[in-house]
């Protein structure tokens, strides 16, 4: 039976409960957010009622089933899988002109804020005052991608803001869980180090609630977290 819900929020289908999953569904029941439908390797699909939203926290070879099921039923989809091939992004923008898709390579507020540092640093460190910049990113042993998702994307949030590549992108498989993300300008004798550290699962698990709520009511089209910070922080300042 699916949890009684204490919250105004949107019901939630979660796809995927290793780290990330488990970590949503447990923000959930904290926040008392409806799960109606769970989706696993071992359990296979849960389905109690259709959501109002889908998080898919799983793996590229659950994307069919999960485009499939958000098309049948025009559900918005939280996209937290980031190792996706070309075809599959493809089929996630195709997907995106019926539904909001809200593409996460990473869920954390404080990224959010540290790639709008990245766009502050680059309109400033320009002519006389050019940085080098370099990004290095840290995970635990078994992360599998390198360098991760989120690497790559403040390399090219840098690459967009400044019209210059970073020098280098550094990774490294060590550590604690879950991640550690730091973008360093280097100026003659002076450095700037911006440094993310996420220290629980429950951070992005806060995030995808976050997205999730955001997606229920917005229009089809795929944006990234950017799109979906942006807009809950102006809401808050009005």
């Amino acid at each position: 039976m699916p949890e009684a819900p204490t919250s105004g929020g949107p019901t939630i289908g979660i796809v995927g409960l290793g780290r990330l999953g488990s970590a949503v569904r447990a923000a959930c029941q904290a926040s008392g957010t409806q799960v109606t439908l769970t989706a696993s390797r071992r359990g296979g699909w849960s389905v109690d009622t259709v959501p109002d939203v889908l998080v898919d926290t799983s793996a590229p070879e659950a994307h069919p089933a999960v485009l499939d099921y958000c098309a049948t039923h025009r559900l918005p989809l939280v996209a937290c899988v980031s190792n996706l091939s070309d075809t599959q992004w493809k089929a996630l923008e195709e997907l995106a002109e019926g539904v909001p898709v809200v593409r996460a390579t990473n869920l954390s507020f404080a990224h959010y804020l540290q790639v709008r540092i990245a766009e502050f640093t680059a309109a400033h460190a320009t002519g006389r005052f050019d940085a080098t910049t370099t990004v290095r990113e840290r995970h635990p042993l078994g992360k599998a991608h390198r360098p991760s998702a989120t690497a790559l994307a403040l390399a090219d949030t840098w690459h967009r803001a400044s019209g210059r590549a970073v020098a280098d992108i550094a990774d490294e498989r060590a550590g604690l869980p879950v991640s550690e993300h730091e973008v360093t300008h280097t100026w003659d004798g002076e450095a700037l180090h911006v440094r993310h550290h996420v220290g629980s699962w429950a951070v992005p698990a806060r995030g995808a609630l976050a997205a999730a709520e955001w997606a229920r009511t917005a229009a089809p089209g795929l944006v990234t977290m950017r799109t979906v910070y942006d807009d809950l922080t102006v809401r808050r300042v009005t």
